[in-house]
């Protein structure tokens, strides 16, 4: 009945279809695990390389910290592109709409941190493209160690943005409040403004880079609310 009574875009019927090949179609679970997998796998390759150089202790501090700000811009840039991404059509297509929804459906399903942090790097294709590829410099053409730890680290906080966006959206035990408090963990009430407004707040490791990113948004981007998240109608329309 209510797909009799309306007319759907194009982009939204593109998203229910991406999403009907999502949902029923194996190799993309299979995909999003390959990934998973191989992200956090590289990720602790790298970790135990990285505590084994020669670095002293203050070095590795100024790498983790610098590491802790760029995966928070770099990951808030992708979060950005991907908003505003409508390619449901090609073989990457289900990706791009199984992210969408995370506007329709902010609370996450209630899981284990780690579970979380393995789960989720299964959506981190271009980390996981990046960080074979350094691994391949790094076996034939080496890399100087202060660039393999903070290559590291910052593989490290990337998956971790998302444990620290599920935190947000799931969970307020005192040590998360705390943690939000000093913008170690993504903030409440800073990335619900993502939810409640448009083309704000992409950040999602500590949102600290919000300002660059929202700079750039304003500047280049037409934002989400009227653009991307109207696709979802159908399919959500299909979901009741």
């Amino acid at each position: 009945m209510v797909e009799a009574e309306q007319t759907w875009s194009a982009a939204q019927i593109g998203f229910a279809q991406a999403m009907m090949r999502y949902e029923t179609r194996p190799i993309y679970a299979r995909i999003s695990r390959v990934v998973a997998y191989a992200v956090v796998g590289l990720q602790w390759v790298l970790l135990v390389a990285a505590w084994r150089s020669a670095l002293g202790v203050v070095m590795h501090g100024i790498l983790v910290c610098a590491a802790f700000v760029l995966a928070d811009f770099v990951n808030g840039m992708v979060h950005l592109y991907m908003d505003h991404q409508r390619g449901y059509r090609s073989f990457v297509g289900p990706f791009v709409a199984a992210f969408h929804l995370h506007h329709d459906r902010p609370n996450y399903t209630e899981k284990p941190i780690f579970r979380v942090y393995l789960d989720e790097s299964g959506s981190k294709i271009w980390l996981a493209v990046a960080l074979v590829l350094f691994g391949i410099v790094a076996v034939f053409f080496g890399v100087a160690p202060w660039v393999l730890c903070f290559v590291a680290y910052f593989a490290f906080w990337s998956s971790w943005a998302e444990v620290s966006h599920f935190l947000c959206h799931n969970r307020k035990d005192a040590w998360v409040l705390w943690l939000q408090k000093y913008w170690l963990l993504l903030p409440r009430a800073h990335h619900m403004q993502h939810h409640r407004f448009d083309n704000v707040n992409y950040a999602f490791l500590n949102g600290m880079s919000d300002p660059l990113i929202n700079g750039w948004a304003r500047r280049f981007c037409r934002g989400y609310v009227g653009t991307t998240d109207l696709d979802t109608a159908l399919y959500q329309a299909r979901q009741k």
